[in-house]
């Protein structure tokens, strides 16, 4: 029985043949072959099995033939070997990215206030420090770890654990914390200082990231956010209430804050100066170089802030000095 010996591989060569562009630019003759062989092979089958087939036989085989692709076709099966999962569509990727990010912008009033409403407030006449830490770059974990470590830092120095709000901007993780950003910032400030007393209170804001000329660089994977320009973050103390303030900015350029910020209730730290990069951002780091010579390096073991300052700016420079850099000039 040639016809039935080889009709496995036939029917495979035809199977294989149908996502060919030359047999589908004609699936007429294509589908007239593949019926063709079809009726010869049933023609074949019951004369092996019945001996010489009869007419009746014959064409009820034909017919059954002739339905089965309608009947396959019903089935809805998938003759292809393979298939190369389809990219989503820009469009339904970019809709996507909106509405997630329409959801996380309007909880973010409500998660701030919730964050603001664990802060313990202090007795009258008494002077509590309040922390506000501002991660600015999701994108490198460098800048949410020095966050972190500040608040812990200044928590141990100067007893702010339980008046610390924290808003950190991180790719992997949305929920945690509140976002950082320029409205954010703006918000926990106001809130923050209907929990303080003017007279007494102080106001620590640390703020870590990439930065510019222009400011201070907040971004979070494909959310749509404000640059921290100087003028933005004079506008949002300002606006808070509060009046004494300690301002430490962890970052490239930070010296462009210091005029717009200083005040003679308002003390201002910087990396470095406003020409100037500073260093240690790189992912794989717990802390920057400024971070890391001024946090852990000098406050634990410093009387004061200046103090602690001085200690780790000249850190800073021996630490430029040996790495053969540019000096970022700390202020």
């Amino acid at each position: 029985m040639p016809a039935l010996s080889v009709s496995p591989f036939v029917l495979t060569i035809f199977w294989l043949a149908s996502d060919r562009s030359a047999v589908q630019a004609r699936p007429g003759a294509a589908l007239i072959v593949a019926l063709m062989y079809t009726c010869l092979l049933a023609v074949r089958v019951l004369g092996a099995a019945f001996g010489p087939v009869r007419a009746r036989a014959a064409v009820v085989a034909v017919v059954l033939v002739l339905v089965s692709p309608w009947a396959i076709g019903m089935l809805n099966l998938d003759t292809r070997l393979w298939v190369v999962e389809e990219d989503e569509p820009p469009q339904t990727q970019e809709a996507d990215e909106e509405t997630e990010a329409e959801a996380l912008f309007y909880e973010q009033p409500a998660q701030i206030a919730a964050a603001v409403s664990r802060v313990t407030g202090t007795p009258p006449g008494t002077t509590g420090v309040y922390f506000v830490g501002f991660a600015g770059d999701g994108e490198q974990g460098v800048f949410r770890r020095e966050t972190l470590f500040a608040s812990q830092v200044f928590a141990e120095r100067f007893g702010s654990g339980d008046r610390t709000v924290l808003l950190v901007n991180n790719v992997e993780d949305r929920e945690t914390y509140p976002l950082a950003s320029v409205s954010g910032l703006a918000q926990t400030l106001k809130a923050l200082a209907s929990r303080m007393h003017p007279a007494d209170d102080v106001l620590v804001l640390f703020l870590t990231s990439h930065g510019s000329e222009d400011g201070l660089e907040v971004e979070n994977g494909s959310l749509p956010l404000s640059q921290l320009a100087p003028g933005d973050l004079r506008h949002a103390l300002d606006d808070s209430g509060i009046r004494w303030r300690i301002v430490v900015m962890s970052a490239c350029h930070a010296g462009v804050f210091m005029d717009e910020l200083k005040t003679d209730t308002t003390a201002v730290i910087t990396a470095s100066d406003a020409t100037h990069t500073s260093f240690g951002c790189e992912d794989d780091r717990d802390l920057t170089w400024f971070g890391e010579a001024f946090l852990k390096d000098s406050l634990p073991r410093s009387a004061s802030l200046e103090e602690a300052f001085h200690r780790a700016a000249a850190l800073v420079a021996r630490r430029e000095d040996a790495e053969h850099e540019t000096h970022s000039n700390p202020e």
